[in-house]
């Protein structure tokens, strides 16, 4: 790498040159747009400008592309033989990043115009391997990078996860920049079929009328995984080729780091979210309130503003991605525990909680009718109770999933019960309700 590209990156998005990130001595990153570029804003923070953007915006957009984990990142170093540091980790891994986004040593501009096809076919025990691997370095905490040596892919979050590309029944690993169409992952470490719980809750929000992502169980030998239709990504039907699709998440939308991610370490809350959300295309706003309230009446509690994504279809506008990562901790509660979802309503974050006060000022904080609020809480409840069943149905059952499926039908029902209860009620006739104290045999 030549001493100017140790200090600026190439920026693309969607194949266009957006600009140059920039390392100054101290570290400090700034962001340039190329003002021949035409395509979409990189951010709504950082808006097609002809002067530079620096500070913390510039850093947290940029931090946001790689994995939360900061093991996964010292193994992601390792493997390059560089720092942990945002700047050389997006050096050696952004050929493929959420979106449209791809981030490049100007030496390496040559190889990512001429898009080759560095697409490597996988069999089903392969994949099966690289899941193992990757499962058993968390089980053990030891710092591994999800990718391997000829990938550049960077995803974010802290599950672990591969990036394929899936066409024609077949499976394909990506190397160089070549583009990724599907994330495969394992369930969360820790939690008995947490992959057909996911798989599931997402079935759930899609037939309660919620756009999200395609999800679905696959068996790769004996490891069940989650396998997501990325939403940022278009497959040719005839040709196969995959085009990225810009997007942000709300942690780089609103200027967050990754760590700060969840609205209790001082992340984007509700309120805040709803203020971006009102300038967006789509309805963005009310479907966001729906994810709010189907997240609290599922006992979905990781929906966090990385959880959360805009897709920005050309500047100056963006709306509400479809939803994703959408899991409920219902089967896994324990009885007297207090459990929380990642963003409040109205204050209230308590699973089983929520009450009328509660819709009453999360309406009057973001400018909504507290009765109507009402009325879609009542009528997300009722849709959850209907599609619990068929949504469990749908799904390819896996061994032991009977169970769990019964569990987290029972305990939903009985949360959304309470639910549209408590939201009737005025508050001295208000009972929370303790969804674990549900068991198969009690409903």
């Amino acid at each position: 790498m030549t001493a100017r590209a140790r200090r600026r990156l190439d920026v693309f998005v969607a194949q266009a040159h957006a600009g140059e990130l920039r390392m100054a001595e101290d570290g400090a990153l700034t962001f340039q747009y190329d003002q021949s570029y035409a395509g979409p804003d990189l951010s709504v923070r950082m808006p097609f400008s002809s002067g530079e953007y620096a500070g913390k915006s510039v850093y947290a957009w940029f931090d946001n592309l790689l994995p939360d984990d900061r093991r996964v990142r010292q193994g992601m170093a390792a493997e390059a033989g560089t720092s942990t540091g945002v700047f050389p980790l997006l050096a050696n891994y952004g050929a493929d990043l959420p979106g449209a986004v791809q981030v490049v040593a100007s030496d390496d501009v040559g190889s990512l115009l001429n898009r080759g096809q560095g697409y490597v076919r996988l069999s089903r025990t392969e994949i099966a391997a690289r899941l193992r691997r990757i499962m058993e370095d968390e089980d053990a905490q030891r710092a591994r990078t999800w990718a391997r040596s000829d990938e550049h892919w960077s995803l974010g979050g802290m599950q672990t996860k591969i990036a394929l590309r899936e066409f024609d029944g077949q499976w394909y690993e990506c190397l160089g920049s070549s583009a990724s169409n599907v994330i495969v992952k394992p369930g969360a470490w820790g939690l008995e079929g947490q992959a057909f719980v996911e798989c599931l809750t997402m079935e759930l929000a899609k037939r309660c009328g919620l756009p999200t992502a395609s999800v679905r169980v696959e068996p790769f030998d004996e490891i069940s995984a989650i396998v997501v239709q990325r939403y940022d990504r278009f497959t040719a039907p005839t040709s196969g080729l995959v085009t990225r699709i810009h997007q942000e998440d709300l942690c780089q939308a609103t200027g967050t780091v990754s760590a700060k991610k969840y609205a209790a370490d001082g992340g984007p809350s509700a309120p805040e979210v709803m203020g971006l959300l009102r300038r967006a295309e789509g309805g963005s706003a009310s479907r966001f309130v729906d994810a709010l309230l189907f997240n609290c009446l599922t006992a979905s509690t990781d929906a966090h503003a990385k959880n959360y994504s805009v897709l920005h279809p050309r500047r100056s506008e963006y709306l509400l991605a479809p939803l994703y990562d959408l899991a409920s901790a219902a089967p896994y509660m324990g009885k007297g525990k207090t459990y929380r979802l990642a963003m409040a309503i109205g204050g209230e974050n308590r699973v089983g909680w929520l009450r009328k006060s509660s819709l009453e000022r999360f309406a009057q904080a973001n400018g909504l009718d507290s009765g109507q609020l009402a009325d879609r809480a009542d009528e997300l409840a009722e849709l959850i109770k209907d599609n619990l069943e068929p949504a469990a149905d749908e799904l390819a059952r896996q061994p032991g999933s009977d169970a769990l499926a019964s569990l987290l039908i029972c305990r939903l029902r009985a949360l959304c019960d309470a639910t549209q209860r408590n939201i009737r009620v005025d508050g001295i006739h208000f009972k929370p309700v303790d969804i674990a104290r549900f068991g198969i045999m009690s409903c």
